[in-house]
């Protein structure tokens, strides 16, 4: 396990947001553990919080990673980031929109766990509308109805927990690791990154602390202030959610982790960016939950 304090340093004083709640000291905590892989069928018409839950809770998987893709819905019920009308945030979510179904999901991943001691997941995704074109948005799994029969795959761990809790700091309750067993060690990390942190560096200094040089990134949802990409252009909204696409774990020259990535942005008009961040260049907005997949030499 590490908890890391003072894990990085403000990147941009234009992009460095101030919350409406104490700073919490701990910026970043991650814990490792074994990994517990397979798929969950998912029959049309069923809540979608009910049916993962149903196939989860009996082999006691406390977090996992959830790949959507493929993903049938109908109804669709799902939020967007926005601006926040008060102080009380930095940034907020968007009323809530309704599709009528069936959508599919072409890309996207959710974080399984608990809330408030009842199972419970967040999820960004990527669809296409009926007219053809691309939406994302953070699905709301209690309102939303499996389309059609189908199957989604998962990887988690009986050893770490994602509970969701009040964070003074922001404001909002965020999904947070928890080690259930904090002597285990094994192929997968599970981390939680605070505001203001470099999405990029950080990852990557986790990866250095649990000791990963080969492996990917199984999940990554949450928000960045904008996003500077490689080679593109800049995104200014402050209002934003994420999600991974495609992520290895590889070195560098000197055989540091380095991290290939490739995001989603979802901005608050709805519109979708896609492209690598750059290094030193992405603060996280409001938080960042990854699950990482990894070869120990």
């Amino acid at each position: 396990m590490h908890d890391a304090t003072a894990y990085g340093k403000a990147l941009n004083s234009a992009r460095h947001l101030t919350h409406p709640g104490p700073i919490d000291p701990t910026r970043v905590r991650s814990y490792s553990s074994g990994s517990r892989a397979g798929t969950i069928r998912l029959p049309e018409g069923a809540i979608v919080m009910d049916a993962i839950a149903a196939h989860l809770e009996p082999l006691e998987i406390r977090s996992a990673a959830l790949d959507l893709s493929g993903l049938v819905l109908g109804p669709m019920q799902f939020v967007m980031p926005t601006y926040s009308k008060t102080a009380e945030h930095v940034a907020y979510y968007s009323e809530t929109y309704f599709r009528d179904g069936p959508v599919t999901i072409e890309e996207g991943t959710a974080t399984y766990g608990s809330r408030d001691g009842r199972p419970f997941l967040h999820g960004h995704v990527l669809w296409h509308d009926e007219d053809g074109t691309q939406r994302g948005g953070h699905i709301l799994p209690f309102d939303c109805r499996v389309g059609r029969d189908c199957e989604i795959a998962y990887v988690g761990s009986q050893d770490i927990a994602m509970e969701a809790r009040f964070d003074p700091e922001t404001n909002f309750t965020l999904f947070g690791p928890q080690a259930v067993n904090p002597k285990t060690s094994g192929d997968l990390v599970v981390a939680q990154i605070r505001p203001n942190e470099d999405l990029v560096d950080t990852l990557e200094r986790v990866c250095a602390e649990h000791g990963v040089t080969s492996g990917r990134v199984l999940s990554l949802i949450g928000s960045t202030v904008g996003a500077r990409f490689e080679g593109g252009p800049a995104i200014d909204e402050v209002p934003t959610e994420i999600l991974g696409l495609e992520g290895s774990i590889g070195t560098d020259g000197v055989g540091r982790p380095r991290l290939e990535l490739e995001i989603a942005l979802i901005d608050a008009a709805g519109n979708i960016h896609r492209g690598r961040p750059s290094r030193h260049e992405n603060p996280i907005l409001i938080c960042v939950e990854a699950f990482l997949q990894f070869h120990r030499d």
